[in-house]
């Protein structure tokens, strides 16, 4: 009888997409998965991709390479779009226990140049200086109304109290300010994505989404790199977009006209 054998396909000895295709050709051969991946190359892998999974289809191969993504300071309303791929594990910075400086925001790129600039970014700062200001007067009711435990610390007793006031705070920060995530997918769901965010209406989001791509193709170069925006998913945004306008608009008597 052959001995079981349980082991790693170590990530720091294979690239993904080496990995992919050691487990994409177990269905095919007898070999063990260290022969399979002893026989490839970054080359050969990439080959194999661009046969079967861009030419025949089988993107189910996708999900075997995983990819670990560092966003780091995008907007809170990008990070929703971000998160929005469920098939993929999140770590986000916490507005429950970590605060915010009053420039960790994002000015969305469709104001460059446009007279409500300003206007944008004084009232953020506005929500940003109203935020700080209440930190601490907070900070001081729920102290008043949370008493230290017996032989606690003072960075016990910091830790504790911090996720109560800072949360109770963080409802003032909009959704332009900045937050960083970890993302951790298979490059199945990284290309499903990136086409998302191309076609997102909001130019932040595709400039993440551009630069996603790029990321992700230093280490899946075949897997990603035909990812791009869909037309359908633009027009259908658009539709829903408009739809939305006219309901909204009839709560107030007005009438759209196609």
């Amino acid at each position: 009888m052959p001995e079981r054998e349980i082991y790693l396909l170590s990530p720091r000895l294979l690239s993904p997409e080496t990995i992919a295709v050691a487990f994409a050709k177990t269905s095919r051969s007898p070999e063990s998965f260290r022969e399979i991946a002893s026989e490839l190359s970054d080359e050969k892998s990439a080959q194999f991709h661009e046969k079967w999974v861009v030419g025949y289809g089988h993107a189910s191969v996708a999900e075997h390479a995983v990819l670990h993504i560092a966003f780091e300071n995008v907007s809170r309303i990008a990070i929703e779009t971000i998160e929005g791929n469920r098939l993929a594990s999140y770590t986000e910075k916490s507005t429950r226990y970590q605060k915010w400086g009053m420039d960790d925001f994002t000015v969305p790129p469709e104001l460059d140049g446009h007279p409500l600039r300003d206007e944008f970014v004084d009232t953020v700062r506005l929500l940003f200086s109203t935020y700080a200001e209440s930190l601490e007067p907070t900070k001081n009711l729920i102290v008043e109304r949370t008493p230290r435990r017996e032989n606690e610390s003072d960075e016990a007793y910091d830790r504790r109290i911090r996720s109560q006031y800072v949360d109770r705070c963080r409802f003032l920060l909009p959704a332009a300010a900045n937050a960083n995530v970890g993302m951790t997918a298979n490059a199945r769901v990284i290309e499903m994505t990136i086409r998302k965010m191309l076609s997102h209406p909001l130019a932040e989001v595709r400039q993440i989404g551009e630069r996603l791509k790029e990321v992700s193709k230093a280490e899946t170069p075949t897997l990603v790199k035909y990812a791009d925006a869909n037309e359908y998913v633009v027009e259908t945004i658009r539709e829903l977009e408009i739809e939305e306008l006219k309901i909204e608009g009839q709560r107030f008597g007005l009438v759209f006209t196609d």
